[in-house]
């Protein structure tokens, strides 16, 4: 009998119950930056001269300027303990964000990087060329690879990529990672994966950690479950509860799902008749556009796209929006269709 075990979503349990943001307040200029809770008002007065997000909850980047021109990085916790002095891990001059309750930080003598976690402890040491953000309590981690210059970025060439969990433990030691893997439906069996939509390694426990493909799950719902038999009524079911489109004179519009519906069927079906043509692209759903209480689950504190968890996959026929688009959001409920794009 095949046996299954089920790596459950981390949940922060009474951790979250009890935690509370923290939220950024500034000085008369916004030129420094400091936080506050709500039990406790003022926490820290403006005195950052940048920060990693406008809110966190156990973790965040900050920076001071102890002398012009004299920077200082270091993690904040919410105990208000300081961890990873001059360590801050930036990507692309971003710094990184907390979640599940860690962070990455850089050796930068080394050049190398690892986890810290809520208590400002190393949990995964700086030994790694790269390790993902932790998701579902595991990481991609690369070791032994070469620095390669591109342009302004770079790029990693060889080394060896492997899974591992917060506690650095190596749970797959040859990784080959697939574009838009799904962490949190991460499964351990004792024999690879018959579901198309996952794809399967080798544990060095002699189990197989499944885990499926965005792309390919979409995919498989959208040919499988929304289009056979679809109804106004069934769109309106897996729609967004409001739907976005820009209009060149109002800008971008949001609308009610059954007035969208309504208004745009004919488009719609027409859309999807030509659904052997169709071509997926996954990103992160847009926090410039998609602003408001709504969507505050889908984006993180440091203003991000959750596409980790919350992708945006968008549907063009041929290989571009040209022929206009349908973008769907990956929620707790499936996938939901929340924006459209008309024929240029």
């Amino acid at each position: 009998m095949r046996k299954t075990l089920l790596i459950t979503t981390l949940l922060y349990c009474s951790h979250s119950l009890v935690a509370q943001d923290f939220t950024a307040i500034y000085n008369a200029d916004s030129s420094l930056t400091g936080f506050k809770n709500a039990q406790s008002g003022v926490v820290l007065a403006p005195q950052f001269v940048q920060v990693g997000g406008n809110k966190f909850q156990d973790v965040v980047a900050v920076m001071t300027e102890e002398k012009a021109g004299n920077w200082h990085g270091y993690y904040l916790f919410r105990s208000m303990k300081k961890a990873g002095t001059d360590s801050l891990y930036m990507f692309d001059n971003a710094f990184d964000c907390e979640n599940e309750g860690f962070i990455r930080f850089t050796d930068h003598k080394t050049d190398k990087t690892g986890v810290l976690n809520r208590e400002g402890k190393v949990v995964v040491p700086a030994k790694y060329n790269y390790v993902s953000m932790v998701t579902n309590g595991v990481l991609v981690a690369l070791q032994g690879a070469k620095k390669e210059p591109d342009g302004e970025h770079y790029f990693y060439s060889g080394g060896k990529v492997s899974l591992i969990d917060t506690s650095n433990q190596v749970l797959v030691e040859e990784f080959k990672e697939v574009p838009h893997l799904n962490m949190y439906s991460l499964q351990i069996t004792d024999q690879p994966a018959t579901d198309t939509t996952r794809v399967s390694y080798k544990g060095v426990n002699g189990l197989y950690y499944t885990i499926q493909v965005f792309n390919k799950e979409f995919s498989q719902w959208l040919r499988r479950d929304l289009l056979p038999g679809l109804t106004k009524e069934k769109m309106i079911t897996h729609s967004f509860p409001e739907i976005s489109y820009w209009d060149e004179a109002k800008g971008w519009v949001f609308e009610d799902r059954e007035k969208f519906v309504e208004k745009h069927w004919d488009y719609i079906q027409a859309m999807f008749r030509q659904v052997e043509d169709f071509t997926f692209m996954t990103e992160g759903l847009n926090p410039y556009i998609f602003e408001g209480p709504r969507y505050n689950q889908y984006i993180n504190n440091c203003f991000q796209a959750k596409e980790w968890r919350y992708p945006l996959i968008s549907v063009f026929i041929g290989n571009s929006n040209e022929k206009g688009s349908l973008d769907f959001l990956r929620t707790d409920e499936g996938y939901r269709l929340i924006g459209l794009g008309f024929e240029k």
